[in-house]
């Protein structure tokens, strides 16, 4: 019995790593579009690494279909080959060569486990902080990685004929569309128009801001002319703004689980919803072990893209109640909904699972 069990654990876990190659290049590929938009003002290595992330975020749901998948077509193939028949023939019991699938079932749901529990908040929050920092958000903000730069707190835009090695822009033209005051205490209308010789952005050291000095600077509709003018931002407000903060996915199950011991998280509920819901998602794999085997045994007659096809059904179920889960606990204050997709899959799965078996 033991040969038989290593065969075909064997069998399971190449199918489920070939399947999980596949959906984990696919996930890959698809999301690259997402990186590179997500990378603007980065470089390619951002781009590469958000994408990462991106896919990274998928892995638990890429395991648990990968393992779906291959025990599928492990037992699909060994009804077509009649395996199946000649093992039960032989006086094992229906359920023996599903137990390789429940072990390897157990292996991806502790691993599952893992990675829904502690990994994926982290890469949750990670892919989107890759190039996040402040030089970066204060770049974006700014428009700086285009051929002009948009002045957002100022309501106006400038563009330049030229940009030396040290960052200097020459010939360039500013427009206002909000009145302001510059730093030299000038109050600027809205519309005003500025021709600049030459202008740069330095820190102002003493307040912290960021600055925008101008050299010779002509302001044709007013005919008015000055040697130096400045124009300052905040900084803070400009690295801040579109900054993701932390929220409850990107807390691990133990953070969230110690704010809400402390008393200091603002939902109770909603953060043991969250951490129901990610050991629900953990429990999957093994929940399908069964419905896997069964599926591929039933494939008899029918073809192995038949019985991949009916692998539908299990996952269409889990994912709709997931849905529903989330709807119900918003409107009644229960972590238990967490649960949901489980309960349905398990109180569908027993009595079509255990029909096949007592056979």
């Amino acid at each position: 019995m033991g040969k038989i069990h290593r065969y075909y654990l064997k069998e399971v876990a190449t199918n489920a790593a070939l399947a999980f190659t596949v959906l984990f290049g696919i996930c890959l590929v698809s999301l690259v579009y997402r990186g590179i938009a997500r990378a603007q003002g980065g470089d390619l290595l951002a781009a590469a690494w958000i994408t990462f992330f991106w896919t990274a975020d998928l892995l638990p749901n890429l395991l648990t279909i990968a393992f779906l998948f291959g025990t599928v077509l492990t037992f699909a193939r060994a009804s077509t080959d009649r395996e199946l028949i000649a093992l039960r023939a032989s006086g094992v019991p229906n359920f023996a060569p599903m137990l390789p699938a429940l072990s390897a079932g157990v292996g991806i749901t502790l691993l599952c486990a893992f990675l829904v529990h502690e990994v994926i908040p982290w890469t949750h929050f990670a892919k989107y902080r890759v190039v996040a920092d402040t030089t970066r958000q204060v770049l974006l903000n700014l428009g700086l990685q285009g051929d002009q730069i948009l002045l957002a707190e100022w309501g106006g835009v400038m563009v330049w004929e030229r940009k030396d090695e040290r960052g200097h822009f020459h010939d360039a033209t500013i427009h206002l569309s909000r009145a302001r005051t510059s730093r030299e205490g000038r109050r600027l209308g809205e519309g005003t128009l500025f021709l600049v010789q030459e202008a740069w952005f330095e820190m102002d050291p003493a307040r912290g801001n960021l600055v925008l000095a101008l050299r010779g600077v002509r302001e044709p509709l007013r005919d008015y002319a000055t040697e130096r003018l400045d124009l300052e931002f905040d900084f803070h407000e400009l690295a801040e703004k579109g900054r993701r903060w932390e929220g409850d996915r990107d807390l691990t199950s133990g953070q969230l689980l110690a704010e809400v011991a402390r008393g200091v998280h603002p939902s109770p509920g909603g953060a043991r919803f969250i951490v129901h819901r990610r050991s629900c998602a953990a429990v999957l794999p093994l929940l399908l072990a069964p419905l896997g085997f069964v599926l591929g045994a039933m494939a008899l007659g029918r073809g192995r893209v038949a019985a991949l096809a009916a692998c539908a059904v299990p996952l269409g179920v889990y994912y709709l109640c997931d849905l529903a889960g989330i709807e119900l606990v918003r409107k009644v204050d229960w972590a238990g909904f967490g649960w949901l997709p489980a309960m349905v899959l398990a109180l569908l799965g027993a009595p079509f699972c255990w029909h096949h078996l007592r056979r």
